[in-house]
């Protein structure tokens, strides 16, 4: 079965969900975003995206990794976060702004280097 859908439709379902119970804060997170992501988008100068690893890798102007994603599934709009880098961001940001508002902030942060690839969810992914 096919359904025929309008472009606004298209738009609300193609971009990042909120779970149930963080739908109260959606708007702090609009209030905060303006910061937040122009923050860690600062943090970064380059970026090296490995594909034999279906890695991207953020650094800073040292070559230190800022931020790691572990790939980017194009078939679901999934990115996966390294969990080192979540853990790094729990100290940084007062709680709750990153328990609640982390996996919106790296997709955010995702589509300012990518904005051509459509991010509909995110994970925090620990690497051995």
């Amino acid at each position: 079965m096919k359904y025929i859908i309008t472009e606004s439709q298209y738009k609300l379902i193609s971009e990042i969900e909120r779970h149930w119970m963080d739908f109260e804060y959606e708007e702090q997170y609009n209030k905060i975003k303006d910061k937040l992501v122009p923050y860690i988008v600062d943090m970064i100068d380059s970026y090296d995206e490995m594909e034999t690893f279906n890695r991207i890798v953020f650094m800073d102007s040292s070559n230190n990794p800022v931020m790691l994603y572990v790939g980017y599934d194009e078939k679901n709009g999934e990115i996966y976060m390294d969990g080192d880098f979540n853990d790094e961001m729990y100290k940084i940001f007062p709680h709750p702004i990153w328990s609640i508002h982390g996996k919106y902030i790296m997709a955010d942060v995702f589509n300012y280097f990518y904005p051509d690839l459509n991010v509909v969810d995110s994970r925090v992914a620990y690497i051995t």
